[in-house]
């Protein structure tokens, strides 16, 4: 009796430290990933400092991508990244991130996306001339609703820039070459 509770200690110890080994660094990253995404999301914090928050929590964030609803929260990284970039005259590198936050939100690559807009625009306007009639519908309707959502948000956070500024010109530039 007294082997068979030996066995079972340590059956159940080795289920534990191997319960913790796998756990802990997933927990690591995911708490790494998060704190460093909080000060990337922070508004007055120096642009220097902002990219290399938005680069460790992008990193870290996508060793966790086996959680599909992470990688959906990278957009929002990658534009933010996107724009202290271009505020730190690194256009190229902006333009890149501006299109990683678009692909990221909507799910679709950009030319796709490009393509539907313009195929939703296209028939906006066959159906005009066919009826008569004008339809309001948003060139990103073709959406499904949570990657609208994440596109809108990061409009919504585009928005907040000066029109102005370079971060407006190198999303312009992004959309333009799309």
């Amino acid at each position: 009796m007294n082997k068979d509770a030996g066995k079972r200690l340590s059956f159940k110890a080795t289920f534990i430290w191997s319960f913790a080994a796998l756990f802990l660094p997933i927990w690591i990253l995911g708490f790494t990933a998060s704190i460093f995404a909080g000060t990337c999301q922070k508004p007055g914090i120096d642009e220097e400092r902002k990219v290399r928050a938005c680069s460790i929590s992008i990193t870290t964030g996508l060793l966790n991508t086996l959680i599909a609803s992470e990688e959906k929260k990278l957009a929002m990284l990658y534009l933010e990244r996107g724009i202290a970039l271009s505020h730190l005259d690194h256009s190229q590198e902006a333009i890149e991130d501006f299109r990683l936050a678009i692909e990221k939100a909507t799910g679709i690559p950009l030319p796709e996306l490009a393509q539907r807009i313009e195929a939703n625009d296209d028939f906006l306007e066959f159906f005009h001339k066919r009826t008569g009639q004008k339809l309001t519908r948003s060139p990103i309707s073709s959406l499904g609703y949570s990657s609208r959502k994440r596109f809108e948000g990061l409009i919504l956070r585009l928005i907040s820039e000066d029109p102005a500024s370079k971060a407006w010109s190198n999303w312009e530039k992004l959309l333009k070459e799309a």
